[in-house]
């Protein structure tokens, strides 16, 4: 799916567009995994090109914790997730 939002020209004074996007991305992944509502792996994936330490060093800049896992199943899907992208 893609998403088009209007942005000013201002606010590429500093950045570039790809550049905000990304940003716009990365802040995005790391507030839902805040709230729990995306894993590690699912945050990294809607980023994309960015690897697991490099998202926690991002998450750990803006005082967000790494998640525990609540049961075995949801650890396992995250390992099936980590395998499929290792493949």
């Amino acid at each position: 799916m893609q998403l088009t939002l209007d942005i000013p020209e201002k606010f590429f004074i500093y950045q570039s567009p790809v550049e905000l996007v990304r940003l716009l991305k990365l802040n995005t992944a790391i507030d839902l995994y805040r709230r729990g509502r995306f894993s590690a792996g699912a945050a990294i994936e809607f980023v994309g090109n960015m690897d697991r330490y490099e998202f926690l060093y991002e998450c750990r800049k803006r005082d967000v914790e790494p998640q525990t896992y609540e049961s075995t199943e949801e650890l396992q899907s995250e390992i099936d997730m980590l395998a499929k992208e290792l493949a």
